[in-house]
């Protein structure tokens, strides 16, 4: 019973008090019975609808939070997709522009040394004629194409093959060193190593992507993981103070998310 009921009924007694000192009828105590009743539905009514209010504002609120969480969800997941659609996108770009590169190199050495015509291909390989002192030699041997090599090397780090992926990445930096493709094939070396749990490796291969290309797209994805590979071996203090150049350097970038999320998991709150 509600404490407004057994006010309710209180307050009822205390107003019958008078009628019993005085000559009181049947019909009079059944009336103040019904009244009693009348007041008690009413009560209990109003009990019922405050716990149906109280009830459906709740569910309200968890059904408001419930959406508002695969909202967010779902935005993380167009994020995550439209960071692997650009990934792909200045790959093959760089692909192309590496391929512009090989074709105006193989037109230059088909011109020779001063920029006639390349020889007819009847003549390739065939002793020259008498009298000639020049043998035309057919091509020598040459790397795969930086994009078939990278590539392959990718292929290979997305199914797990971390030792073929870091052979094939390692091939593709000493064959081509400087192409717009070089910063990412040494920032997979790492992510292939810290794959392995090969963490001081990983934090090695990180550190030669940092110090040969500092203005990389993926300098700040290589030093979060660097921060992560540090913290697994135990160099909390060092990992935090990575994380925190992270968010300083690249505060609008998604690692620096990361980096205050990993932070906060260390006890370290930031600004």
């Amino acid at each position: 019973m509600t404490r407004s009921l057994r006010l309710a009924r209180a307050g009822l007694a205390f107003c019958a008090l008078p009628l019993a000192s005085a000559c009181v009828s049947s019909s009079d105590i059944d009336g103040l019975h019904r009244q009693m009743n009348d007041i008690e539905k009413e009560i209990q009514t109003v009990d019922r609808k405050s716990s149906s209010n109280v009830s459906q504002q709740t569910e309200q609120l968890l059904k408001s939070n419930a959406d508002t969480g695969i909202r967010l969800s779902e935005l993380t997941a167009k994020m995550e997709q439209l960071e692997a659609k650009l990934e792909d996108t200045n790959r093959r770009l760089a692909q192309l522009s590496q391929q512009i590169a090989e074709t105006q190199g193989d037109l230059s050495r088909l011109r020779g040394p001063s920029g006639g015509a390349p020889p007819a291909a009847s003549t390739v390989g065939v002793p020259a004629a008498p009298g000639d002192t020049a043998v035309v030699r057919p091509p020598g041997p040459s790397h795969p194409a930086p994009a078939e090599l990278y590539d392959t090397a990718y292929a290979d780090y997305n199914k797990g093959r971390y030792p073929l992926a870091i052979q094939g990445f390692q091939e593709y930096l000493a064959a081509y060193p400087n192409t717009d493709l070089s910063d990412n094939a040494q920032y997979w070396i790492g992510e292939c190593l810290y794959a392995q749990k090969k963490f001081p490796d990983a934090i090695a291969a990180f550190d030669k992507l940092l110090k040969q290309w500092p203005k990389s797209d993926k300098a700040a994805a290589g030093l979060l993981k660097k921060a992560y590979a540090l913290a697994e071996i135990g160099q909390k203090a060092e990992a935090a103070v990575q994380l925190q150049y992270v968010m300083h350097e690249y505060p609008a970038a998604e690692e620096a998310r990361l980096a205050r999320a990993r932070l906060k998991s260390m006890g370290i709150e930031t600004r």
